[in-house]
């Protein structure tokens, strides 16, 4: 059975690498936008960065509620 302090290290250890995802899709959303910036994506090309995301904050999200449950 692991130690209070093993259990710490490891929850501690996970929200560093939570907290780097989420900076790692936030600078690419923002280099993305920057590096699109006064183009026009075709509809279906917009849709599918769209997705890509929503589909990542739904990740996010599913991470916050389990942790805040």
């Amino acid at each position: 059975m692991p130690t209070l302090d093993e259990v710490l290290a490891k929850v501690t250890e996970e929200g560093t690498a939570d907290d780097s995802m989420i900076a790692l899709l936030a600078g690419i959303k923002q280099q993305l936008a920057d590096a699109l910036s006064g183009a026009t994506l075709p509809p279906a090309v917009q849709a599918k960065v769209d997705a890509v995301f929503d589909a990542a904050q739904a990740n996010v999200t599913k991470v916050n509620a389990a942790i805040n449950a």
